[in-house]
């Protein structure tokens, strides 16, 4: 033990463990006099950053303050420019009232005048007469403006200070004008210069905003026929469009959602195209004064509503339906018809399809009744559109197309146009070996880096062209063309009468395919399958001769052969019960000695109805049915259970397609509408596609 101590020592002099020592207090005297240093420079550090953060403190206080002085003088200027802006409302409000009642004070003390004469010859009328014309055009210097033809109040005075009249097409998807001087009446001219766009008929219904919705940066054509360009560039502001689905009844589902009030909408596009109107008349006839020598007629659809009635003729002078400008545009281009003849009128729209049977009452003047059936179907050759996206993505993928559609989709919608003016117009079906090639780079470049690698590769081999086929337009063309003929066979289901003419109109109808196959379908039904010149502008010009017949007095409109012949009837008694088939099965016949055709009563004898009063009954088709068809009986009885019991008589059937089945037509609404002098039977589903008939009353129940 002793040796091992003594070796111990030996390793470890006492000097050297001195000289150990020493160095390790003097190093760690350094490194603590460097820790030293190095807090003091931290601290030194640490009270500039607090000098420096109590400076941005002091400063935000100082940026906050300015901040809240500021919003408090915007807060009071705005509330200084509404009291403003109310007060020159109010004094508007109040300049305008005063000038209404200036007029209508003078124009009272004239007709009083007129009244205070013991004898009233023909001079006198017409002098009142002319006083309630001038009160009716003075107001808000407004153009010349008449009753609602639907009202059957409409003027008949000649106006003799319109000189030029002009037709506004303002459609779902396509608007358009027509115009006409009053001295050339079968000149009519429809226009074909645009902004952004020439030679066509009609521009787009759409608007182009700013980022903020406010301002209209452009609208028609201009706002969707942006030219392509390769800059991935993503779209602040959607265009802005189907906003007219929104004036009206349509479903929930049918509506677009806007970024902004429907109405608004609206407004903006009627101003934009009415300036451009008013440029163009101007341009055309420098001496005419718009506001006094020009008739502006809109048209509107026939079962509007009276809101939408309300609505546009705030915009508007004159209202005309759409079918009615139609109808008077292919029978005056066609004057070789003959009293009592009944027609087709088959409009081919971009949204809708529109079938209406008419009967020419008198050719001189013209004279037409009311249209006898009807059917809308929310189609249209917007199906094209549909089944050329699905060509799309078979070709470069589901997801590339999706993200040109979030992204993109001006360069979606011009890729359609392209197509669907060089290619679906013209197609006609007589060369199958058609070929036409799209050049993807030229139309849609920015689609290009949405594809995948796989399909790159293949459209790089191809130099992004894609080939469309014969077969490839066919199968786009024929899915609406077979609707259409389906449509069309429905409508001869539900005429009462034999058609002698089928008129062809709309955008679609100068398509040859869909005219040689309507052809080629109903020549054995009708003697007559025409279309007129310039069909896209049908209604337009429609509407033009519409306001000229205004003025000559010329052409008398609808049943006008009844005003003044109808009777004031405020409510009648019915003397049967009136109802529908309603089969347990579909494919039942009318009639059958099961008594498998159950009986809904709609309304029963003996209840006292108002005219126009509606009757419906809401149900569900089966989810395989293509077509539908209501029968309706009536009957003396009271309460009755089947449709083949003693004293049931078939009132008619309301045949009816459902060419949704796909997307599920959900339920069909049907309606008995009893009319003056005639029963109405509808029927409307979800999509909001319509069908309609009327029926004479039994002869004991008019």
């Amino acid at each position: 033990m002793t040796n091992e101590c003594s070796n111990s020592e030996n390793l470890f002099p006492a000097d050297n463990q001195h000289e150990i020592a020493e160095k390790l207090e003097i190093e760690l005297n350094e490194k603590n006099q460097e820790i030293s240093r190095t807090n003091l420079e931290l601290n030194k550090k640490n009270q500039e950053i607090l000098r420096n953060n109590s400076n941005l403190i002091k400063e935000n206080e100082n940026v906050l303050r300015i901040n809240n002085d500021l919003k408090e003088k915007l807060q009071k200027i705005d509330e200084q420019f509404e009291n403003l802006q109310q007060d020159l409302n109010l004094e508007k409000q109040k300049n305008k009232e005063i000038q209404r009642l200036e007029i209508v004070s003078q124009n009272l003390e004239k007709n009083l005048k007129i009244l205070e004469v013991d004898e009233i010859d023909i001079n006198t009328i017409n002098a009142f007469k002319e006083n309630i014309e001038q009160e009716n055009c003075n107001i808000d210097n407004s153009p010349t403006t008449f009753a609602l033809n639907d009202s059957k109040s409409l003027e008949k005075d000649i106006v003799k200070h319109i000189w030029i009249v002009v037709g506004l097409d303002f459609g779902i998807t396509y608007s358009g004008f027509s115009y006409c001087h009053v001295s050339d009446k079968q000149n009519i001219i429809s226009n074909e210069m645009w902004p952004g766009i020439v030679g066509l008929f009609k521009t787009n219904t759409v608007l182009q905003y700013d980022d903020e919705y406010k301002n209209v940066l452009c609208w028609g054509a201009e706002a969707l026929r942006v030219r392509p360009t390769r800059k991935n560039r993503k779209q602040n502001s959607e265009p802005v469009k189907l906003f007219k689905l929104c004036l009206g009844d349509s479903p929930s589902n049918l509506k677009p959602k806007l970024p902004i009030n429907y109405e608004n909408a609206i407004t903006d596009y009627l101003l934009a195209i009415g300036k451009f109107i008013k440029e163009t008349i101007n341009r055309i006839w420098p001496g005419i004064d718009y506001f006094e020598d020009v008739l502006l007629v809109l048209t509107i659809p026939a079962e509007s509503s009276e809101a939408i009635t309300i609505y546009t003729q705030e915009n508007c002078n004159l209202l005309q339906s759409v079918t009615e400008a139609t109808t008077l545009y292919c029978i005056k281009n066609e004057l070789k018809y003959e009293m009592g003849e009944t027609f087709i009128i088959v409009d081919c729209g971009k949204y809708t399809i529109d079938l209406t049977t008419r009967k020419l009452v008198k050719n001189d003047p013209l004279q037409l009744g009311k249209f006898t059936a009807h059917i809308r179907d929310f189609c249209g050759s917007r199906l094209i559109n549909e089944e050329f996206i699905k060509f799309l993505r078979e070709r470069l993928g589901t997801c590339a197309i999706d993200k040109l559609v979030e992204n993109n989709y001006d360069q979606l919608q011009y890729m359609a146009e392209y197509i669907h003016h060089r290619v679906i117009e013209p197609f006609t079906n007589n060369d199958v070996k058609y070929r036409y090639e799209l050049d993807i780079e030229e139309v849609a470049p920015t689609l290009l880096q949405y594809v995948s690698e796989e399909a790159r590769e293949i459209m790089e081999e191809r130099s992004w062209l894609i080939e469309i086929k014969y077969n490839d337009v066919k199968k786009m063309i024929d899915t609406l063309i077979d609707r259409i003929i389906r449509l069309i066979n429905i409508q001869f289901l539900n005429n009462k009468e034999n058609c002698s003419t089928i008129f062809l109109t709309g955008d679609f109808c100068v398509n040859k395919y869909l005219q040689n196959r309507i052809k080629e379908e109903f020549s054995h039904h009708v003697n007559n399958i025409s279309v007129p010149a310039c069909p896209e502008a049908a209604v337009a010009r429609g509407a033009v001769i519409y306001g000229l017949s205004m003025i000559s007095i010329s052409t008398i409109l609808d049943d006008t052969e009844f005003d003044g012949l109808e009777p004031d009837i405020s409510s009648k008694v019915l003397k049967y019960t009136y109802g529908i088939q309603y089969n347990r099965k579909s494919g039942d016949d009318i009639t059958h000695n099961g008594k498998n055709c159950k009986f809904k009563t709609l309304v029963k004898r003996g209840t006292v109805i108002t005219p126009e009063q509606i009757f419906s009954f809401n149900f569900k088709p089966e989810s395989n049915q293509t077509r539908l068809s209501f029968a309706i009986y009536y009957t003396r009885k009271y309460n009755i259970e089947y449709c083949d019991e003693l004293e049931m008589k078939l009132l008619g059937i309301l045949n009816i397609d459902l060419s949704d089945v796909h997307l599920d037509n959900g339920s069909i609404n049907f309606e008995l509408t009893f009319g003056q002098y005639e029963i109405i039977a509808s029927a409307r589903n979800e999509n909001r596609q319509e069908h309609m008939t009327t029926f004479c009353y039994p002869d004991d129940d008019f």
